[in-house]
């Protein structure tokens, strides 16, 4: 389960879209400041920020995670985490429900991220059971399944597959699944280095000849991310990414969320490893915590804030 945010200091505007309406395009601030540790001075605000409606599944309490479908255009999948059972969730745009789906033969333990990509039966959708809050789970495991019709009740997993962390448990909500098959992983909370101060998040992976074995992955620490948690305030704890399509020029991009921003990163086109640091754009979201991103095909973005009822979000970044 997720750390509820703390009542932000931010000037937002409020964003009072009813579902069915035509979205509104918003123009919003921060005010930078010392003493206000939820904004960032000199960050600029999501572009062309409109609320497209509220999720109307009322089974959908804790949606955290976020992915376009590849058989369904228009319609996006998200999972409820830690307590609830194991369904996926279909919607379109405004939120409007397109069906549910029991994810047989499955437990969900804390199912905190939740992604798309190739894998040997075509595109299949990636669960990630690795919430970890307390950093306890030895071992946290990942499924992946054809990405199901959402007319369908149910669905079978195809393959699940144990991990371990190769230096001891962490606390996961983003991950993505790179062209090739491998999966990757960004920290989630504060983490020390040996002088006790703030560090990095961290970046693991798993590559894709593990799924060929019978045996836990490993998932090695390969790199980090500019990005730094504090345990002062949650604005920079990361919960979500999401790995672009191949865009014109050959590139393909990589979302961050946190609870206060959204980090857009170059991103290697065959191992969706990150790279340089192209914006960074400040989350106006105000009444409940973002948990979910994903790209659309006109290099928008579409956020997804946790909660019954919550609302959606598209925008750009820069």
């Amino acid at each position: 389960m997720t750390v509820r945010r703390a009542a932000t200091v931010m000037v937002l505007l409020a964003l009072t879209t009813a579902c069915g309406q035509a979205p509104r395009t918003q123009s919003t601030t921060t005010n930078g400041g010392a003493d206000n540790a939820w904004t960032v001075v000199g960050e600029s605000p999501i572009r062309d920020l409109a609320m497209m409606g509220r999720l109307t599944d009322t089974r959908l309490v804790e949606a955290s995670g976020a992915v376009h479908s590849a058989l369904h255009p228009g319609i996006f999948w998200s999972q409820n985490d830690s307590g609830n059972s194991a369904m996926l969730f279909a919607y379109d745009s405004s939120g409007a429900s397109r069906g549910a789906i029991v994810v047989e033969g499955a437990k969900n333990t804390d199912w905190e991220a939740l992604a798309i990509g190739p894998c040997p039966l075509g595109q299949c959708i990636y669960i990630g059971d690795v919430g970890d809050n307390f950093r306890v789970r030895g071992e946290v495991s990942l499924l992946r399944m054809s990405e199901p019709r959402t007319s369908s009740a149910q669905a079978n997993i195809s393959q699940r597959l144990r991990v371990a962390y190769a230096d001891g448990p962490v606390d996961v909500e983003a991950m993505w699944v790179a062209p090739d098959t491998s999966v990757w992983f960004a920290t989630k909370r504060p983490l020390a280095d040996a002088q006790g101060r703030p560090r990095r998040a961290r970046l693991y992976r798993v590559g894709a000849d593990a799924w060929t074995r019978d045996q836990v992955a490993t998932a090695l620490l390969v790199d980090s991310l500019p990005i730094v948690p504090r345990t002062s305030v949650s604005r920079d704890w990361i919960s979500d990414a999401a790995l672009s399509a191949v865009r014109t020029d050959g590139r393909r991009q990589l979302a961050v969320l946190t609870y206060g921003s959204v980090y857009v990163f170059d991103a290697d086109p065959n191992t969706g490893r990150p790279g340089a640091q192209h914006a960074r754009c400040a989350v106006p979201i105000q009444e409940k915590q973002a948990e979910g991103i994903t790209w659309l095909p006109d290099g928008r973005l579409l956020l997804v804030n946790e909660g019954r009822g919550a609302r959606l979000y598209t925008g750009r970044c820069p």
